[in-house]
């Protein structure tokens, strides 16, 4: 069998890191978990070409004789960039919010889309539609009630194409909706960090007493999780706790109870 060099941009960003040191260290972690999600091909090579220093992405090499289904492993698990002509009506992908509240008629998300980079826009009419039941209310107050902030991880479903504009519009997918849906009925809190991996987050919850209060973390990006708490767990009490051992870091606090009086 002949094996080709397979060539991936990844979706993930590799951001947060200011010195030559912090560089070298991310770039260790990141290839740590590359190879733990492709342990199951031990006979294909993964390796880092290089983080692009235009958008931060990461571009890495396959090359072995399973290079096809790693490559298609890396694309369902961590997501490449998709070319704009590529970007299809009513399908989903994942994404990252950008400059929330510089704009007010809506929300833009970063969705990986290139060539040309476009980013999708969640306008305020759709936002208020699946976050407050149509309500007349303020960007200012959904994105505040929400927590929203950059790099929070979402799932769009795209709703209008425009080529010639080159714009994309869409609306949040029922993958986002779902998680606020259980929160609010479950009355449950939630934290969510940009910045940092899953592992340090662990380490930061483990540090101050508080990985016992946690239900769940997912990961979303590898700088972006979301953790859920357990029942009567204060999220803004947890960042206070935590938010010293994570440099630099952004997080927010999902709290149903603000959610709710969107609705009142």
């Amino acid at each position: 069998m002949i094996c080709m060099v397979k060539n991936l941009v990844l979706y993930d960003k590799i951001y947060n890191v200011s010195t030559d040191k912090d560089k070298r260290e991310i770039s260790i972690r990141y290839r740590k978990y590359l190879n733990e999600l492709a342990q199951s091909f031990p006979n294909t090579k993964v390796q880092i070409k290089k983080v692009r220093q235009f958008d931060d992405r990461v571009e890495i090499l396959i090359s072995g004789p399973e290079e096809i289904f790693l490559l298609n492993l890396f694309k369902k698990e961590v997501g490449a960039i998709v070319e704009f002509d590529e970007v299809e009506i009513n399908q989903t992908y994942k994404g990252v919010l950008l400059d929330v509240g510089k704009v007010g008629f809506g929300i833009f998300v970063d969705c990986a889309i290139l060539n040309p980079k476009t980013d999708v826009l969640l306008n305020l009419h759709a936002l208020r539609k699946q976050l407050c039941k149509g309500r007349d209310v303020s960007l200012t107050e959904i994105i505040k009630a929400y927590d929203f902030i950059d790099h929070f991880p979402v799932y769009i479903k795209i709703t209008s194409i425009d080529k010639e504009k080159e714009q994309i519009q869409g609306i949040l997918d029922q993958k986002t909706l779902k998680i606020y849906g259980k929160l609010v009925v479950e009355n449950l809190e939630g934290v969510f960090v940009s910045g940092e991996t899953k592992g340090q987050f662990k380490k930061a919850l483990i540090r101050t007493g508080h990985y016992r209060d946690i239900a769940s973390i997912e990961r979303f990006g590898f700088l972006e999780n979301i953790v859920i708490l357990r029942q009567n767990t204060n999220a803004p009490g947890i960042i206070a706790d935590i938010g010293k051992y994570l440099k630099n870091c952004k997080l927010s606090a999902i709290r149903p109870e603000r959610i709710r009086k969107l609705f009142v």
